[in-house]
């Protein structure tokens, strides 16, 4: 199995708080669940720590192997998902592993 976990750091954004933001972000990823072949699970935490250092959201998802986890970066549903976030992401962090 693989882990694939990745941070963001939000901007305000439409009159939207970086935690709001955030929110929007999980309901979009989330709803991928199910649609992608090879994603067994996926999770979005929204962050509750108003520290300067920390992040305000992160995703963590698995994967059967690795060629699921190099399908999901090119499925086009994805994609759509990434182009929204890259808009709004000041600072992005990421960590793929096996399990």
């Amino acid at each position: 199995m693989v882990r694939y976990c990745v941070m963001w750091k939000f901007r305000p954004s439409d009159g939207k708080t970086p935690k709001e933001v955030a929110e929007d972000v999980k309901e979009r990823y989330e709803s991928l669940m199910g649609l992608i072949p090879g994603l067994e699970g996926l999770e979005v935490g929204v962050n509750r720590n108003a520290s300067a250092t920390a992040y305000d959201a992160i995703m963590v998802a698995d994967f059967k192997d690795w060629d699921a986890l190099a399908a999901y970066k090119a499925d086009t549903m994805r994609d759509n998902v990434i182009k929204y976030v890259e808009t709004l992401a000041d600072v992005r962090a990421r960590v793929e592993y096996e399990r």
